[in-house]
């Protein structure tokens, strides 16, 4: 077998820390092994780690959820928002006009728990199990089919809704939002300018780019909200739809896109003689401008169910019957803007919030009132391109909770400073 190795500019590497967040694609590789009848073996990936320093009030949960906690001062080394990534790709040769790219992407994270020697990582976000508590996720398991009809994709990826949000966000090569004692990664602008989609199992179709247009819809393995106990929300018997579609047009020293995208899924509860279900829907719209060395957008979403930073996590309530149940409503924003010096050193600035309602009292069914949250973030930062494969950031994050007030309890806000110092190596 015949080995060719191939080494891509930084712009092309960045985009491979992107695509494995869910673009799945292996023209990129930085090594390409060429094989027999046009069949090609690829690998691409990333190493990064972060200096963080957080300084957190009293009360402040790093995704937001209430509760109360002493003020934390902590330093700590670890993976920032995007994990370290080693992918393996697969190409085949094209036949009768069809081709078929096969994805698998691990990703680990340098840091254990916050505890040198331990066996699980403690917290809400426990890490899988692991001699020192350091997690791994496989995010991607994932083929994709392209011919003139465009692309049919099965596996495991990066949910659509969200997804733009995600992959264009300034945090994704840096840190963002932390989280606290975790061996995992940090939360980024997850719940503070768009919900967090995760990677699931789907089937989907992608057009063909037509003028700049382009749709993709997805059918997906669906979720539960409330898997637990008396309030239970764990039927599920239609699958999670989600789509997007966007216009994308190229001018003068300049590109723009704008983009909508949305998700749907109805859930009910198994327990005995409840009679109640939920909708849980998502609706997002975008825009992204490039002019120069200028780039400024910005995205907005809303929904019923979607939870306030993990989607399908605490959107929905119902009562020890099943008979009561009830969606919160969401919705949240982020705009960010940049300039790049030279081609190699951008300034970025942000500012996002994502919002959940709180739930009426119902009395009949036993339910309390529950708070007002609004979840913010304003980031500043300095990501530097050393040269082809290197990557220096500058970031600090101001990250605030605020939770209104219900019944006679008042409101209460908390908040967190984060600078960070880190470095990537991409291959």
């Amino acid at each position: 077998m015949a080995k060719q190795f191939k080494k891509t500019k930084l712009a092309t590497a960045v985009s491979i820390a992107a695509v494995s967040l869910g673009l799945s694609a292996t023209a990129d590789a930085v090594v390409v092994v060429g094989g027999d009848n046009g069949w090609e073996v690829s690998f691409d990936g990333n190493i990064n780690a972060f200096y963080t320093i957080t300084d957190a009030d009293s009360g402040y949960s790093a995704l937001g959820f209430s509760g109360t906690a002493p003020d934390i001062d902590q330093q700590r080394v670890q993976t920032g928002y995007l994990p370290a990534f080693f992918s393996f790709n697969v190409k085949s040769p094209t036949v009768n006009g069809l081709t078929a790219t096969g994805r698998f992407s691990f990703a680990p994270q340098i840091q254990n728990g916050n505890v040198k020697n331990q066996i699980h990582a403690p917290g809400a976000f426990r890490s899988a199990p692991g001699i020192q508590g350091a997690s791994m996720d496989m995010r991607e398991v994932v083929v994709n089919v392209d011919g003139d009809f465009g692309t049919f994709s099965f596996g495991r990826t990066l949910s659509i809704f969200g997804r733009q949000a995600i992959l264009k966000d300034q945090t994704l090569f840096g840190v963002g939002a932390p989280t606290g004692s975790s061996g995992g990664t940090t939360a980024g602008r997850i719940g503070r300018g768009y919900t967090y989609p995760n990677f699931n199992a789907r089937f989907s179709y992608k057009t063909p780019n037509i003028n700049g247009i382009q749709v993709e819809v997805g059918l997906y393995d669906p979720s539960r909200e409330q898997t637990a106990g008396a309030f239970l929300l764990d039927e599920t018997d239609t699958p999670r739809f989600e789509g997007e579609i966007s216009y994308t047009t190229t001018f003068d020293n300049g590109t723009f896109q704008i983009w909508m995208d949305g998700l749907w899924q109805d859930i009910e509860s198994s327990l005995t003689g409840a009679s109640s279900d939920v909708t849980v829907s998502g609706f997002g719209a975008g825009g992204d401008l490039k002019l120069g060395n200028w780039n400024v957008l910005g995205y907005y979403y809303t929904g019923d169910g979607l939870g306030r930073s993990l989607q399908f996590v605490g959107g929905t309530r119902c009562d020890a019957t099943g008979n009561s149940c009830e969606e919160a409503d969401n919705d949240g924003y982020m705009v960010q803007g940049s300039y790049t010096f030279n081609g190699k050193t951008k300034v970025a600035g942000s500012y996002g919030e994502s919002n959940e309602d709180g739930y009426g009292a119902n009395v009949n069914a036993g339910l309390a009132a529950t708070r007002d949250v609004e979840l913010s973030m304003w980031t500043v930062g300095v990501y530097h391109d050393v040269n082809s494969w290197m990557k220096l950031i500058a970031e600090y994050s101001n990250v605030e909770n605020d939770f209104g007030s219900v019944g006679t309890s008042s409101g209460f806000n908390t908040e967190a400073d984060v600078f960070s110092l880190g470095t990537f190596m991409f291959w």
